[in-house]
């Protein structure tokens, strides 16, 4: 396997707080980065007729999420050579660990297997009720999502340096982004 160069910067934080809206910015860019892995699973049991797998088998759900992730950990390689050897991902294998905290089904195994990764920046974005919005796979209210935000940093902070985001425009949550990393990588 190629040899990791590329700088690994993950986007996460509270449901409907805007990451994929600073993917998208990104990307527009020209950012390489990895759009958020539980959509399409998401979207995929709904259409073999399950409302919310996360809820109806988190286990199950977690690990095809865990092994998604881990695939595009890996594949940050796969850019040999991204603007300013940069990728960004829409929510990292951190987060599988989260969730199952806040629903009190985490356990050391789980713990174990997520702290094997490690990502180079994590920026969050906190819980944002003026920007919030439902959709077909955001099923949370957004109580129920501002409740999962102190598990992911949690998280998040037992192996990395995490970064909140301000509560600010598109632009200027990128640009906040780039700057840090430029000072600090």
């Amino acid at each position: 396997m190629k040899k990791q160069t590329n700088c690994r910067v993950v986007l996460s934080g509270s449901p409907g707080g805007g990451k994929t809206s600073l993917i998208n910015a990104l990307k527009k860019n020209h950012y390489a980065a990895f759009e958020e892995y539980s959509r399409s699973l998401i979207q995929s049991a709904r259409e073999n007729g399950t409302e919310n797998l996360f809820l109806e088998d988190p286990l199950y759900f977690s690990e095809q999420l865990f092994l998604g992730r881990q695939k595009q950990f890996e594949a940050a390689s796969q850019y040999a050579k991204p603007k300013n050897n940069i990728v960004f991902y829409d929510r990292g294998v951190h987060d599988v660990y989260a969730y199952l905290l806040a629903i009190d089904k985490a356990t050391p195994f789980w713990k174990k297997k997520v702290e094997a990764f490690t990502y180079d920046f994590v920026f969050l974005v906190p819980p944002w009720e003026e920007i919030y919005t439902p959709d077909e796979q955001r099923l949370e209210t957004f109580e129920e999502a501002a409740y999962y935000y102190p598990f992911l940093k949690e998280t998040y902070e037992v192996q990395h340096r995490v970064v909140e985001l301000p509560y600010t425009s598109i632009a200027a949550r990128v640009d906040f982004i780039t700057s840090y990393i430029q000072r600090h990588g």
